[in-house]
């Protein structure tokens, strides 16, 4: 028995188009194209329909509700209108080479709504061809998971930051002692680490309670951060002992200029609830790379630059070497 090819060799069954050519009856072609506007606008994600070149010819209602745009306002316009601003040029260039070169692209965006609202959506972008094979349009489809971002973000945040104080925790520390190693080394620089221990902090604690006690640690972040740059580094890796991270960093003397800021702000009274009270700190530092080549000996030499302070009478720094 002789078989026929199919006319059609590039569709699938069950492909809407090859439906809606298969079918002889135009009331059941005009019923099929009406299910696929409605699964269009009644689609539970966003989708765009642009040309070519990135002009919007078409958004659906879940679009306008996410956005806060309307059809209207955003015909004839590019997708750049949404744009967050958090994203490299790289990343733009990125989806057109795909995109342009007939390939589906997949990513996320950092956008905003009409009203400024920070959005991020999970997105799909295909190439739509004609007859011919050639490209002249796109469809993206997008997902709102702006929450679920939110959601991830706070989780990171209590993984890596000190709850009491807002700083960073010993984890994140570490993490950033690494990258300023590995920093200094293309550099070929530096950095200074600082060790702290509070003085006096157990009797403030013992005597005024621990929810002063708390208040009292919280104020002390607030004044070490007020003591550097905003490149710096400064966490809470546990009880009453902070780190402060300096890249670039190498001088004695601006070391010292720093250590000294630091003791005199902290020398200063804090409010105990019931009273002022004071306390004093013993620093220790070391230098990358002359005091270690490894994280864990910087640390370490400066800990143990600390605990001489603390025995040669409190309230004042020193360095490892």
């Amino acid at each position: 028995m002789k078989r026929t090819s199919d006319p059609r060799p590039d569709h699938h069954p069950g492909d809407l188009l090859t439906l809606l050519q298969d079918s002889s009856d135009q009331r059941l072609i005009d019923a099929r194209l009406r299910i696929l506007v409605k699964a269009v606008e009644q689609s539970p994600v966003s989708i765009i329909v642009t040309d070519n070149k990135g002009i919007i010819e078409y958004v659906n209602p879940k679009f306008c509700r996410v956005t806060g745009y309307s059809l209207e306002e955003v015909l004839g316009k590019t997708p750049r209108i949404l744009k967050g601003g958090l994203l490299s040029p790289e990343f733009y260039q990125e989806l057109w080479q795909t995109i342009l070169a007939g390939q589906e692209w997949h990513g996320v965006f950092n956008n905003r709504t009409k009203d400024g609202a920070m959005l991020w959506e999970l997105a799909s972008i295909s190439p739509i061809r004609d007859e011919a094979g050639v490209v002249t349009h796109f469809v993206s489809v997008k997902e709102d998971f702006t929450e679920i971002k939110r959601l991830q973000d706070q989780m990171n945040n209590l993984a890596h930051h000190d709850q009491l104080t807002g700083l960073p925790n010993r984890t994140l520390f570490y993490d950033r002692i690494k990258n300023a190693q590995a920093q200094a080394r293309r550099r070929k620089s530096g950095f200074a680490l600082f060790y702290l221990d509070l003085d006096g902090f157990k009797a403030v604690n013992d005597t005024h309670g621990h929810e002063h006690g708390d208040l009292l640690l919280a104020a002390v972040a607030k004044r070490l951060a007020g003591c550097v740059r905003e490149s710096d580094t400064v966490a809470r890796i546990g009880g009453d002992e902070f780190t402060v991270l300096l890249p670039d960093l190498q001088e004695r003397e601006a070391a010292s200029g720093i250590a000294g800021s630091i003791i005199e702000s902290l020398g200063q009274p804090f409010n105990c609830g019931d009273g002022s009270c004071r306390i004093g700190v013993s620093i220790g530092i070391s230098f990358y790379p002359a005091d270690g080549e490894d994280s864990e000996q910087i640390i370490s030499n400066a800990d143990k630059a600390m605990y001489r302070v603390k025995n040669g009478g409190r309230n004042a720094f020193g360095f490892w070497a």
